[in-house]
């Protein structure tokens, strides 16, 4: 939920958190990469026709994944193994989680939301619901989700390709390049009345545009540019730290198994 990652980033840096020492080690580990056409995240599009930033990030997985990839191990890992791990992961349930249930105030209790992420038949399957969450696609090895918010919408999405990688790309909103800003002539002009015209008029003159719908787009702009370097960073420690709830789940997962298997 890149636009609102603004304040939380900014209260995170406050704490120090984001150092300079980690923010090299998470720009070494985590790369950004494309979104291809050819996923989930690149094809979806808004009903609505809005334009959409959109961006990915990848991470290596350690070689033993590799070795059992296709053979159905436990230690095999999905794209719903991805997802759980997403969202209970310590940067997430830290401050994203606890920022969304303030502002949001989902319905959903977080006790309901913990025993379904802790529950390992729980699949991700479209129209299931995790915090605000619904999930909108769960395809081969993708899943991808979406979420609203105060007229804000988005896209989170997960990949385990067959590179030993696992993937976590997003995508919100972008302000239109060609909507209209305020110009010093808005404050100047002798005809004031014309600033207020309605927005759906056919005119083509911008001055036919209200200045609070100026100044609007003028915002989400200034919005947009702010967040879209704190959403990069913040995307890249949160998949650093998915990937190490991912090797709790798995490590735990492997000594059930053998738990299970001795006790037999």
């Amino acid at each position: 939920m890149g636009l609102i990652k603004v304040a939380m980033f900014s209260g995170v840096s406050i704490l120090g958190i984001y150092s300079y020492r980690s923010v090299n080690r998470v720009n070494m580990v985590v790369q950004k990469i494309k979104v291809q056409n050819y996923t989930l995240l690149g094809k979806h599009k808004p009903q609505d026709g809005t334009k959409e930033y959109k961006d990915a990030y990848s991470i290596d997985l350690p070689r033993r994944f590799k070795l059992v990839q296709g053979t159905g191990s436990a230690q095999e890992i999905s794209a719903s193994d991805l997802a759980r791990a997403f969202f209970t992961c310590k940067l997430f349930n830290r401050f994203e989680k606890p920022i969304l249930t303030k502002l949001v105030g989902y319905k959903h209790s977080a006790l309901q939301d913990v025993v379904l992420l802790n529950y390992k038949a729980f699949r991700f399957k479209e129209g299931d619901q995790i915090l605000v969450w619904t999930v909108k696609e769960n395809h081969l090895n993708e899943v991808l989700l979406y979420w609203e918010y105060g007229g804000l919408k988005g896209t989170t999405w997960f990949c385990v390709p067959l590179d030993n990688t696992i993937q976590f790309g997003s995508s919100f909103p972008r302000p239109s390049p060609d909507s209209e800003t305020p110009s010093v002539q808005d404050f100047i002009t002798s005809k004031p009345k014309q600033l207020f015209i309605d927005a759906s008029s056919n005119l083509p003159d911008s001055n036919n545009i209200p200045l609070k719908s100026k100044i609007r787009n003028f915002a989400l702009k200034v919005l947009y540019r702010l967040s879209v370097p704190v959403h990069e960073m913040y995307s890249k420690f949160l998949l650093e730290s998915t990937l190490e709830r991912l090797l709790e789940m798995k490590n735990q997962d492997a000594q059930d198994d053998r738990a299970y298997k001795n006790g037999s």
